[in-house]
C-alpha cells in the first residue's frame, strides 16, 4: 500500500490514519509526505506545526542507516514529533536511554541532529506497533523526516522521493519499497552513490 502527499493539517483526516492503523502489519506500506503523518498518527505520534514550514527543493536530509545526505524537495507545515512515539531501546540505540532534549528541557523540542552527530538510527519502543527506528533527519533544523517499523513491514519519509523536476537522491526509496515488498529485510540500507550511478560505464586512461 502506497500513501501519497497531500495538503493541510494531518489531524483533519482521521478516518484515514484510523483506516491506516487498522492495515498496517498486514500488507507492506509505505508513506510520503501526509503518507508519513498518516502512518505516524496511526502508531499514536503526536505532529507539531513548524515555526517555519519546509517549502522548496533543497533541503538536506540524513539517512541514518547509511549515513548518507540527499537533498530533498519538501512541501509542508506539520511535523512528526518522534519521542511521542515511544520510549527508546537503549541497546538499539547507541546505548542513549532518554531523547534528547531542547531549550526547554523537553524531548518535544530536542534536536534530532543529535542522532546524525552519534551515527546512530535510534529505536523506540511503541505501545502499538512494536520497534520504531527513526531513519532520516534534516539537517537544518534537527526534525524527523522518516521512519521504520521493524516489527511492520512498513516506512515512511515526511520529504517527496517523487519530485521533478527537481532533486534526485531519494528516488532509491522507491526501490527501497520494491525490496520491502519482496522481504528484504535492509530494504532501507541503498547507498544512494552507488544508485547514481548504477548502468554508468567509465572510460579508462
Amino acid at each position: 500500500m502506497f500513501l501519497s502527499n497531500g495538503p493541510g493539517d494531518p489531524e483533519a483526516v482521521v478516518e484515514t490514519y484510523e483506516q491506516v492503523r487498522k492495515l498496517m502489519g498486514k500488507v507492506p506500506m509505505f508513506g510520503i509526505c501526509l503518507g508519513h503523518q498518516m502512518v505516524s498518527l496511526a502508531a499514536g505520534g503526536r505532529m507539531e506545526k513548524l515555526k517555519y514550514g519546509h517549502r522548496g527543493g533543497n533541503h538536506p536530509v540524513m539517512n541514518l542507516i547509511t549515513r548518507r545526505v540527499e537533498i530533498t524537495a519538501q512541501n509542508h507545515g506539520f511535523n512528526l514529533v518522534f519521542p511521542s512515539l515511544g520510549t527508546l531501546v537503549p541497546e538499539l540505540s547507541g546505548g542513549v536511554a532518554e531523547h534528547p532534549v531542547g531549550p526547554d528541557g523537553t524531548a518535544a523540542t530536542g534536536d534530532l541532529r543529535f542522532w546524525a552527530e552519534r551515527g546512530v538510527a535510534p529505536v523506540v519502543e511503541n505501545e502499538h506497533f512494536g520497534r520504531i527506528r527513526l531513519t532520516h533527519v534534516n539537517l537544518n533544523d534537527g526534525t524527523a523526516e522518516g521512519i521504520q517499523f521493524l516489527d511492520a513491514p512498513v516506512f515512511s519519509v515526511q520529504y517527496h522521493p517523487e519530485a521533478s523536476p527537481g532533486p534526485t537522491d531519494a528516488h532509491y526509496l522507491f526501490t527501497a519499497f520494491a525490496h520491502l515488498m519482496d522481504g528484504d529485510p535492509d530494504y532501507l540500507d541503498i547507498d544512494i552513490a552507488r544508485d547514481r550511478l548504477a548502468g554508468w560505464r567509465f572510460g579508462t586512461a
